[in-house]
């Protein structure tokens, strides 16, 4: 009992030494297997308090519990904070360079074990790295893993927000009744808050351990205990019953909707859609298409209320970065307006031919009388440009949610310029969720006071491209526009949860990301092309991407 009391008082002293705050006794320590406190892990706890805002981070946990796997989701963030703090103060406590390099061992050590958990994979590769070891994870346990190494100069609401995008696009989170718990909370201690400024979030009283040396103990039932590769093999099973399981379709369905807004077609008009477009690659997708209105009978929905408040602000954010240069934008509107008309102007530009009727050729008269021809009329033709009809299509995946304020005001700058030309043009923008790609429609065609409707750009979710653009196509072929031109603001990186269906004697399951994606997008293209689309890309990624954007569109802008 006493050397349990003993560490217990070596934690929060180690604690304590590194946040610098006697007063801090929110979490319990960190102890290993011989009930000794772990100096490494208690010291990144102090730090993580010094550095942060604690409370907001105490909140955030908290909003995590409303999910059954809350733990792995705690842990994870754990992951992501231990290396930003590291790196935060690695400069001015030398020493702790030789502490992580010891705890990495023991984490490698201790980690040899037959079974294995998502969790376990990521926290070994993340220490093989501090170790300067070859990594062995890839695919989306590396990605998760990249996305979680926080740098130094992410704060705590960066942070919060990266872990609320890794969780939205490797994982299914239960929201619960958070944001219930979470107002009620507010109204009782608004009082007691009043008087601190820029604070949106109360902190709480109950007790959360980071438990950085405890292995994950859940049920086998759930997810998170599973290897990566069985979990796949259990999503597989998922995907495969979603089609038969309506109870299980409808369930996601009104997620969706709950998400995303409500749908702007019946159900029985979307199953048609899906049973003409979600084939081949795509049979096990859904689709919904919305313009982002939400269900005004959803007010005591919290879920719905927060989804729906995420997506206002995130429409403010843009504007305000549009607003912000306003003037550099607005002449990149005049320009791109001018050269449109340029370019209208030289590929419509009149022409006549000789006619029965229309202006008098005077020198041609002689041929009627003599040669009893009718055509000495001249009729001027000109080329109408009513004849194009552009839609956008923008990539809304949460890989773009770093440029999602840029993408808006590209988007919008195009679409007001080819409004002034007075060319037709319809925008909307694609992202998957739990085997549903959501078509978000801005403005269509006729609608030419709707372009700021634009800036309701929000990103979520993983990105199906392939599926998107064969939507757009079909949607397409309703335009009598004898010229067709769709526009992709993408990153041009495909990559869905959803697997392509598995085939042959002994089925083989193909993750839609990477060259597989890739390819399916540029065989959804060529089919647009051989249509008479020309397809277009505006290109938002990284110079590392531009292979596949080549690839996978006909011509990048």
């Amino acid at each position: 009992m006493k050397n349990r009391t003993d560490e217990k008082k070596r934690a929060l002293n180690i604690i304590w030494n590194a946040s610098g705050d006697y007063s801090f006794t929110g979490e319990d320590g960190v102890y290993g297997e011989d009930g000794r406190a772990e100096l490494y892990s208690n010291f990144i706890i102090g730090a993580v308090h010094k550095h942060f805002d604690y409370p907001r981070l105490t909140n955030f946990f908290n909003y995590l519990k409303s999910d059954g796997d809350h733990e792995f989701y705690r842990e994870l963030t754990w992951i992501g904070l231990e290396n930003s703090v590291f790196e935060k103060i690695r400069d001015e406590r030398p020493v702790l360079e030789k502490l992580r390099r010891e705890y990495a061992r023991k984490v490698l050590e201790n980690g040899r074990t037959a079974e294995r958990n998502i969790l376990q994979e990521v926290k070994e590769a993340h220490f093989m790295r501090a170790l300067g070891q070859e990594i062995k994870i890839s695919g989306r346990l590396l990605e998760i893993l990249n996305a979680l190494e926080f740098d130094k100069h992410m704060d705590t609401v960066q942070i919060i927000d990266s872990m609320k995008q890794i969780i939205k696009l490797y994982f299914r989170f239960n929201a619960g009744t958070y944001e219930t718990l979470s107002d009620k909370k507010e109204k009782k201690s608004s009082k007691a808050e009043a008087t601190k400024e820029g604070t949106d979030e109360i902190s709480s009283n109950f007790e959360s351990a980071p438990a950085m040396d405890i292995a994950v103990d859940e049920s086998a039932e759930t997810s998170r205990d599973l290897s990566f590769q069985e979990l796949d093999e259990q999503q597989k099973k998922v995907v495969f019953d979603i089609r038969t399981s309506n109870k299980t379709v409808n369930s996601d369905r009104q997620f969706i909707q709950k998400y995303f807004g409500s749908s702007t077609l019946s159900e029985h008009m979307t199953k048609k859609l899906e049973n003409i477009l979600c084939v081949g690659n795509h049979k096990k997708s859904h689709l919904h298409f919305t313009r982002g209105e939400f269900d005004q009978n959803a007010g005591n929905d919290a879920d719905a209320e927060y989804f729906k408040r995420s997506a206002l602000e995130q429409r403010e954010t843009n504007m305000e970065y549009y607003r912000m240069d306003y003037a550099r934008n607005h002449e990149s509107i005049s320009k791109l307006t001018n050269k449109i008309r340029n370019t209208l102007i030289a590929h419509f530009e009149s022409s006549s031919s000789w006619s029965k009727a229309g202006t008098l050729a005077a020198q041609k008269i002689w041929r009627n009388v003599i040669l009893d021809d009718n055509k000495i009329f001249v009729k001027n033709f000109r080329n109408n440009p009513g004849n194009i009809a552009v839609d956008i299509l923008l990539d809304s995946s949460a890989s773009q949610v770093e440029r999602q304020e840029i993408i808006a005001a590209q988007a919008y700058i195009i679409a007001e310029s080819l409004t002034r030309c007075q060319i037709p043009v319809r925008v909307y923008s694609f992202s998957s969720l739990r085997n549903f790609t959501i078509i978000n429609l801005f403005r269509d065609y006729m609608e030419t006071d709707k372009n700021k409707s634009i800036f309701n750009y929000n990103t979520s979710g993983c990105n199906r491209d392939g599926l998107a653009i064969r939507t757009s196509l079909h949607m397409m072929k309703n335009s009598d526009s004898e010229h067709k031109i769709l526009i992709v603001l993408s990153d041009c990186k495909p990559n869905d949860i959803q697997t392509n269906p598995a085939t042959g004697i002994i089925p083989a399951r193909i993750e839609y990301s990477g060259a597989t994606g890739v390819e399916d997008t540029a065989v959804e293209v060529k089919k647009g092309i051989n249509d008479g689309v020309s397809v277009l890309c505006v290109f938002t990624g990284l110079d590392e991407d531009v292979p596949s954007a080549k690839k996978s569109t006909a011509e990048i802008l």
